[in-house]
């Protein structure tokens, strides 16, 4: 499997699109076409065309303008590009969606660059929200200039609203932040012990300074009152609205979003999902047991549509970086006895990697530090040589700095690198935290931070997500990001390790076949060939033939999924 060349063989196209073939369809004609546009296809057989045709919602045919001229009939609807450009639809390989609607509808901070941006965000919803019930948020930084050490105290937020709990995730999503009240209704005090793998920072009297470090954010996540349902499906319908917005036709959860299922399965029976889902299952229980096989059978068995799929578990191996977690066995280079955190021993993860696999189900691991996805391959590795499917695309997420060796071994053991190129120089998402991952990871881990090209040209399977709310949902920021590696301002000058540039065609790629290939849809999503879904998405700009730093300024005019409009520009 070189570059995503035998991903979906004509072979393998053949066989899985035969019976939605034009040819056989005789005289089919088009609901809708799209006439006079740039089309990429991501098809290497047909890598262009001017025109695409749908039908039933899939794609009937795609040529030249005359060529599609032939399925129209009086009733097609036909869409005049006037030269814009269509691409499939993006595949986001990697979000939060409960996370995000929450982001959209409750205290979003991913904009704020000091703590007077901070109390103004809460205090406008404060006034929104009057009353006495949680203020949830997400986006905080470490980076804020009047943020001592650049940590967080609880006194910070009683200094802005004192009579009501606060809980705020972080920007990097492996800390929280709250207020003293929040302490006090839960009954965090400093006799309340550490979680395992995580902590309640705590100042010298040993009381907890409001700083929730991994496993105490989640702590204090699980013990906040659930959202009503009707906030929890606002906050759904909100995420896919956003999705719809930015030409995203799939989002694939990364976790935390087992829970809606059967709403989103609701939605799906009374045809109003307008964007298709993968859902994984995240934190499964080790060692693995026959009645979570059970439970997981029964969810795979029961949603797997073209809508709505589960199939996926997911692993954290460690932490981030920017909190001194992720796993880096020969220490953090600005504190070199610390070495983060190793959140399973390697016999555990083998085994229950070994487990399911061996029962077919595809498996994610959060792996950053160079340690964790070591071990992430090796429980791959054992997993194969206990007799396991090759093919299950087992993926590693996140593949910040792994050693040299895992890079040619990601490619051997059929890996993919699921990877968020917005967040390789953070200065435009997050306030004060470029460098960062350099002065902690160290200029050794550097030559491998965020190793886009050597992935590919190791042969290596490429998927692009954005682990939102943690990073924006753009994923016009972030073809950008992999093919410009600067900020917005043009730091750092020459670009962030700017060997490891991509061209604008293999982002692109990244973000469509490749992503739908890392949950396997590459069969019917993630290229615009004659068979597939009609998912796709009309740029206003060619953004194969604008300067590069130019590539998020595009407009997205028109998002379908599966032949009908799910966005318009207004």
């Amino acid at each position: 499997m070189r570059r995503f060349q035998t991903i979906a063989s004509p072979l393998m196209l053949a066989v899985a699109l035969a019976s939605y073939s034009p040819a056989r369809a005789g005289a089919a004609k088009a609901d809708l076409i799209l006439e006079h546009g740039h089309v990429y296809t991501q098809n290497p057989a047909q890598a262009s065309a001017e025109a695409v045709a749908i039908a039933g919602g899939r794609i009937l045919a795609v040529g030249s303008d005359q060529a599609i001229a032939r399925y129209r009939r009086p009733a097609t609807r036909v869409v005049d590009l006037k030269g814009q450009t269509v691409l499939p639809g993006f595949i986001d390989a990697h979000v939060h969606l409960n996370y995000g609607g929450g982001y959209l509808i409750h205290v979003g901070l991913r904009e704020a660059r000091k703590l007077a941006d901070v109390r103004q965000l809460i205090l406008d919803y404060v006034r929104a929200h009057p009353g006495k019930g949680w203020i949830l948020g997400e986006g905080w930084s470490y980076g804020y200039p009047e943020m001592p050490g650049g940590l967080p105290t609880r006194q910070m937020l009683d200094a802005i609203v004192p009579d009501r709990p606060i809980y705020l995730g972080s920007a990097m999503a492996h800390a929280g932040w709250v207020n003293s009240k929040a302490l006090e209704v839960l009954g965090i005090t400093a006799a309340t012990p550490d979680p395992k793998n995580g902590s309640f920072v705590r100042d010298a009297q040993g009381v907890p300074t409001g700083l929730l470090k991994e496993s105490a954010a989640d702590y204090v996540a699980e013990r906040i009152p659930p959202l009503p349902a009707s906030e929890k499906a606002e906050a759904l319908r909100a995420a896919m609205r956003e999705a719809a917005r930015l030409g995203i036709t799939r989002l694939v959860s990364g976790g935390g979003d087992w829970d809606s299922l059967p709403q989103l399965a609701r939605w799906e029976r009374a045809g109003t999902l307008r964007t298709r889902l993968s859902i994984a299952y995240w934190n499964p229980p080790v060692p693995v047991t026959d009645a979570f096989i059970a439970q997981m059978k029964q969810a795979r068995a029961r949603y797997h549509s073209d809508w709505l799929q589960t199939g996926a578990i997911k692993f954290f191996a460690d932490g981030v970086i920017e909190s001194h977690t992720a796993y880096l066995p020969e220490g953090y280079a600005d504190q070199p006895q610390e070495h983060g955190q190793r959140n399973l021993a390697p016999e555990a993860m083998n085994a229950a990697i070994t487990r399911l696999n061996r029962e077919g189900f595809q498996v994610y691991v959060h792996a950053i530090g160079d340690g964790a996805i070591k071990e992430t391959l090796d429980a791959f590795e054992a997993a194969q040589q206990a007799g396991a499917p090759v093919d299950l695309r087992n993926r590693i997420e996140h593949y910040e700095t792994p050693y040299p060796a895992d890079i040619a071994r990601l490619a051997r053991l059929h890996v993919v690198a699921s990877m968020q190129p917005v967040m390789i120089y953070p200065k435009d998402e997050w306030m004060g935290m470029e460098g960062m991952w350099q002065r902690y990871a160290g200029d050794d881990r550097m030559k491998r931070a965020f190793a886009l090209r050597q992935v590919l040209d190791a042969g290596g399977a490429l998927a692009f997500g954005t682990d939102w709310p943690v990073s924006s949902l753009v994923p016009l920021r972030g073809i950008r990001n992999a093919v410009v590696r600067q900020s917005h301002d043009g730091e750092p000058a020459g670009g962030y390790l700017p060997a490891e540039r991509l061209s604008v065609a293999e982002a692109i790629r990244a973000y469509t076949i490749g992503a739908a290939y890392a949950s396997h849809r590459d069969t019917r999503e993630g290229s615009i060939e004659p068979g597939k879904l009609a998912d796709l998405v009309v740029l206003s700009q060619d953004i194969t033939r604008i300067a590069p730093t130019d590539i998020d300024k595009a407009q997205v005019v028109l998002t379908l999924v599966g032949g009908k409009v799910t966005y318009r520009a207004p």
